[in-house]
């Protein structure tokens, strides 16, 4: 089990017991399954509700900003990324 407190070797110190965790509604309206933790020092963290104590994606704040964009851009739609992929196999002409 790892503890509420996660060091990260670049980004420093991620308390889990002490953030903000909040828990977004999926696209159906029913309670997601990611939950996101703001720490004091602005770090955020992504894990899975059904295991708090597994793995947490840590992130700056830059980094987070960065992701939410490419979110609300669509490009991690995954109908989009297998589009993606599929032109880039095809040959050129």
């Amino acid at each position: 089990m790892a503890g509420p407190v996660r060091h990260h070797p670049l980004k420093g110190r991620f308390d889990s017991a002490a953030a903000q965790w909040v828990r977004p509604d999926g696209d159906d309206g029913r309670p997601g399954e990611l939950e996101i933790g703001f720490a004091e020092n602005g770090l955020v963290a992504m894990r899975r509700v059904d295991d708090p104590d597994g793995t947490a994606l840590i992130y700056t704040p830059e980094e987070w900003t960065a992701f939410v964009e490419g979110v609300k851009d669509g490009e991690l739609d995954f109908a989009i990324l297998m589009e993606d992929a599929r032109r880039a196999s095809l040959p050129s002409e």
